[in-house]
């Protein structure tokens, strides 16, 4: 993984479709990917869609570039449009779905239910390693 200098951090942030830059990681403004996507398509050279935009093609290796394509590529196909900054999409961490019409205290009972399983997973998890310990114990003596 290629890390950024200082000078290259600086000119990096100097760029107005720079939407943020780390050590490792550089991050486009939606504007930046509207604009290499419409070029790109029109069979321009990546290399020369990024001088053009204003970036120094010295800072960027051809396989940085090329996953730059790729990831202007997927969103653009993605038909959500363009992102600004990081490109993940968060997943959401709620529990199963219920169908529509499901009672509150249906609702209420699967809870309980999944709750009462993760508990009784890590009492499992803890008395296998009360076994795995006294049977340590026990070939050591």
């Amino acid at each position: 993984m290629k890390e950024y200098t200082a000078k290259e951090m600086k000119l990096l942030k100097a760029n107005p479709y720079t939407f943020k830059v780390t050590k490792n990681k550089l991050y486009f403004t939606a504007e930046f990917k509207e604009a290499f996507w419409t070029a790109y398509q029109a069979g321009m050279a990546p290399r020369k869609i990024l001088e053009d935009l204003g970036y120094d093609l010295g800072i960027f290796g051809q396989k940085q570039i090329d996953s730059m394509v790729q990831s202007i590529k997927r969103q653009a196909q993605s038909g959500s449009g363009f992102r600004q900054g990081e490109n993940r999409i968060r997943r959401k961490k709620d529990g199963p779905s219920m169908p529509e019409g499901t009672s509150p205290e249906s609702k209420e009972a699967l809870e309980g239910i999944l709750n009462e399983v993760k508990y009784l997973r890590q009492e499992v998890e803890f008395l296998k390693k009360i076994v795995k310990t006294e049977n340590t114990a026990v070939r050591k003596s």
